[in-house]
This record gives C-alpha cells, structure tokens and sequence, in this order.
C-alpha cells in the first residue's frame, strides 16, 4: 500500500481498511477494559463480604477465649496477629488504589470508575518506577508484599498447609521468567504492572486484597477447627464403661453400656460442686485429663446417691450438667460379721436402733418384718417392742434375677429398763455432807450403767431424818417440811431419800420401776 502510484479509488479502499483495523483495535480494546472493570467489581463485593466474616470469627475467638482461656487464649492471641497483619496490608494495598481513582476520578453521582478511559496505565507506571528502578511508594509496596508473606508464615506455620502454600504461590516477589525468553528474569513489580491498563491494575489490587481478606478467614477458622478437631481426635478419647448397679451377687446377670468421651485438661469447668462440696478446681490433684477427682470416705451400709452439676459459661450464660450417680455399701468380704448370741436384747418402752443387711443385695430391695419394726432409712431400723419376752424379725429379699430369698429369723429378748438409782450432786448410794447443803439439794435419777443415755425426771421421793417423822416432796427439790427436819438432824445421823418415782424425759407413758434409794450421813 505504500509503493506507486495510486489511484483514487485505491487510496480511498486503502483508509477505509486502515479506519477498519482501527474501529476492530477499539473494539477489542473496550472488551479487556470491561472485563477488568467486570474483576474489580466482583472483588470489591467479595472485601465487604470477606471484612464482615474477620471480623465475627474474631468476635467468636474472643468470647470463647473470656469463657474458656485455657482452651482458646492462645488461639486466640495468633488470631489476633493474623488479623492485624492481614488488615495492615490490605490498607498498603488501598494506597494505590486510592492512587488510581486520584488519576481516574468515580463517576461522581455513580461512583463508577471510567473503565473505557482506563486504556492506559503510563500515570501509574510513573508512580510506581523511576528510571533507574523503583519509586519510594514502589518499593515501599514491594516491602509489605515482603513483609506480609513473612509474618503470616511465621504466624501460621505448620498448623495450614494448604493457607502456608497459598501465601507462599500468591506473594511471592522473586523475579518471574520471561514468556518470550525463560532465560531472562522481570522484576516482580514490572511482571504485574508496567504497561498494564490503569483498569488492569486497579482490579488485580483489589483480587490481591480479597485473597488476603480470604486467606485471613481461613486461618482463622483453620485455628478454631484445629483446636475443637485436637479436642475431639481419637488420642484424646477416653472409654467408660456403666453399670446397670453397683453391687451384684455371685451369679447375677451384669449389663454394662461403654461408651467413648473426649478428655481434653483445657476445658475446665467454671464450678463443679459435688454432695454439697464445691471441688477446688485450682488444685491439680482434683482436675486431670479432662476429669474431676472426687476423693471421699464411704458411709454406712446402704444406698449412697452422687449428685451434683458441672457449670459452665457460654456466651456470657451459665450452662450447667447434671451429675447423677449412686454407691451402695455393703458388708465387704473382708468384714466380720460377729454377733454376741445371749446378748440380743431390746428394751420395751424405748426406740432400738437396729441395723439390717444382706451381702449383696442393695437395702432397697430387703424386707424385714416384726412387731414394733419401722424402717428409718436404708440399713437403719428401730424396734420398739409390746408385751413378751421375745420379739423375732424376719428379712426376705429379691435379687437381681428376680429369686426370692429369706433369711432365718433373729430372735430378740425383750427387757425392761433397770432400775434407775437415785443421785444428789452426780454422787450415787451412800455419800455424806452438811445437812445445810443437803436442804438445799436437788434429787435426781439416772442409769449410769446402762447403754442408752436417758434423761430421767423425778416427780416425788420421801425423806426420812432419824427422830423425825418421814416426809413426802413432790418434784425434784426439797421442800420447806423437809428442809425443816434436816435441820433438826445431828452430826452423823443418816438422812435417807427413798419411795423415788421418776419418769422418762419424752416417754412419760412408760412406767419406771422405783428409783434405788440414796443414804445422806451428816457431817456437821
């Protein structure tokens, strides 16, 4: 088209092609424009989505760490780096950004950027590179690529392989090899930038923020699984096994539910409290492995319950599991049963405790019978026998297979209660002391011998004073007739209180035989 000489017709045939490779060249050139344009804004949307999810993760950590800083401080803190790194780059990143829409002004109603007039990115070229190399901001860019790719693999580590290669693959700021020539190397800067459309670069600063905004929630989430998943791994399960009851007999069918449950020592509850004792969680003798160590003494023979509650916090409530559980104490193999055989009394009129058990069998399910017998709790009974001599109990019980079995009964005799003896100032039988001291005494009753301790009430007794003619007291006190034939009494008479009636303290129906009499010798 440049050689001879050309006619008309050929000149215009030849601008009509050179003006359609232009219209085809513009063509194409508002296509790429579009598509950048089409980049940035996907990835604009994708920041608000990918700040908003930071930030609740975060959120989520921190609580979790308040609630429960054994399990998740820790996480918590490198989340809190991950966090501040990722969001301090992504400002370096904004910079030029904001460098860009300075050079290419919003639409100032839309805010849409002029995405057809972004064809060329010599401006921002001149931002980034001198002559000689980088600009300040240039390499100041370059800098936090560095420095951002460094801080997150150290944060990181080991704990996400697939975040660490990431990081690794997408901010790496190595020389890149030529297309043309393998052999020649482009800087990072240039391989990304120079000669890029002003549209180009602007898009690919924004997909780099949203990559870091991405890699940032994946880590944080990554920390947060990685914590429950090491809670929840095989190595940390632990197997237990429960039992339908706590005692069996020999030949009795065992059904036992195992099941398997996590121990992690990081999850430590806030209060544990146990039959009424709150555990002292801060002692590590009573929390290992995830467990509460409840050391206590066994009671008596019986039915024992184990109730209490574990107490949590969560999201700032108090979240609490029960505990339930039973014991049941039985004669063990190792402890005599040893009973005096002509020493089975009881006493009429009073309550006996009496303890009743069958090896093996939980006292729930024995039953004993005799006249006066009431069960109190458990093993614990009291029998309060009528008229007779003898009184028998009778104990049956039903096992676990449903078998019925009875024991030979146990024969009890029946006793009154001996005769009381009569006292003045704790002193029994025969004492002496001033007769002025004597007027002044109270007389009291009691079974200083005797295996149950009574309080005895003395209703009236007699006095009788050598010479003088017998005096009859109501109460417990000498009166004034008595008072007045003491005195008459002289130096080594004998002052005898007799006729003695006196009642149980409580039980004023049954009737005491009559209280010993208690001799007085004047000593003055």
């Amino acid at each position: 088209m440049a050689g001879g000489k050309l006619s008309p017709r050929q000149k215009m045939i030849n601008l009509m092609y050179l003006v359609l490779l232009a219209l085809l060249a513009m063509q194409v050139s508002v296509e790429v424009m579009e598509a950048f344009s089409k980049i940035y804004y996907r990835s604009e949307n994708a920041i608000d989505q990918s700040v908003e999810k930071n930030e609740k993760v975060l959120l989520d950590l921190e609580r979790l760490s308040k609630e429960n800083p054994a399990q998740y401080k820790d996480t918590y803190e490198i989340s809190k780096q991950v966090y501040k790194e990722s969001n301090e780059f992504v400002a370096e990143v904004q910079i030029l950004k904001d460098k860009i829409k300075e050079l290419f002004p919003p639409d100032s109603e839309k805010g849409k950027l002029p995405a057809t007039e972004m064809g060329k990115g010599d401006k921002f070229d001149e931002y980034l590179f001198a002559a000689d190399g980088y600009t300040p901001e240039g390499d100041k860019f370059v800098k936090a690529v560095d420095g951002f790719r460094s801080k997150m693999l150290k944060l990181i580590g080991d704990q996400n392989p697939s975040v660490t290669k990431q990081i690794e693959d997408n901010f790496n700021t190595a020389p890149v090899p030529s297309e043309e020539d393998p052999n020649v190397k482009k800087d990072w800067l240039s391989y990304n930038f120079k000669g890029l459309p002003a549209i180009g670069s602007i898009a690919i600063l924004s997909s780099m923020q949203n990559t870091v905004l991405g890699l940032g929630n994946e880590s944080l989430t990554g920390f947060l699984a990685g914590r429950l998943k090491k809670a929840s791994s095989a190595s940390n399960l632990q197997a237990f096994v429960k039992l339908d009851k706590n005692t069996y007999s020999p030949g009795d069918k065992v059904t036992a539910e195992v099941f398997l449950a996590s121990k992690d020592d990081s999850k430590i509850p806030n209060k544990v409290e146990i039959n009424g004792a709150n555990i002292d969680l801060k002692n590590k003798d009573n929390f290992k492995g995830g467990k509460v160590i409840y050391t206590f003494r066994a009671g008596g023979i019986g039915d024992k319950p184990i109730l209490g509650q574990f107490t949590f916090i969560e999201k700032g409530q108090p979240i609490t599991v029960d505990i339930k559980g039973n014991y049941s104490v039985v004669a063990g193999s190792n402890q005599a049963i040893i009973s005096a055989d002509k020493m089975n009394v009881v006493y009429r009129g009073l309550e006996n405790p009496i303890t009743i058990t069958m090896p093996g069998i939980s006292p729930t399910k024995v039953k004993a019978v005799a006249t006066g017998l009431v069960r109190k709790s458990g093993t614990a009974y009291v029998l309060r026998p009528g008229k007779g001599k003898t009184v028998s109990v009778n104990v049956s019980a039903v096992t676990d297979k449903g078998e019925k079995i009875k024991s030979p009964p146990v024969t009890f005799r029946i006793k009154d209660i001996p005769q009381a003896m009569a006292s003045i100032r704790g002193e029994y039988g025969s004492i002496k002391m001033p007769k002025g001291s004597l007027a002044k005494s109270s007389i009291n009753a009691g079974l200083p011998d005797f295996v149950f301790d009574l309080k005895l009430r003395v209703k009236s007794f007699k006095v009788k004073v050598p010479g003088k003619t017998t005096v009859i007291v109501n109460g417990g006190r000498m009166n004034s007739q008595a008072q007045k034939a003491i005195a008459g009494a002289k130096r080594g008479d004998i002052v005898t209180v007799f006729g003695i009636r006196a009642s149980i303290v409580g039980n004023s129906s049954y009737r005491l035989k009559e209280v010993l009499p208690i001799s007085v010798e004047i000593s003055n």
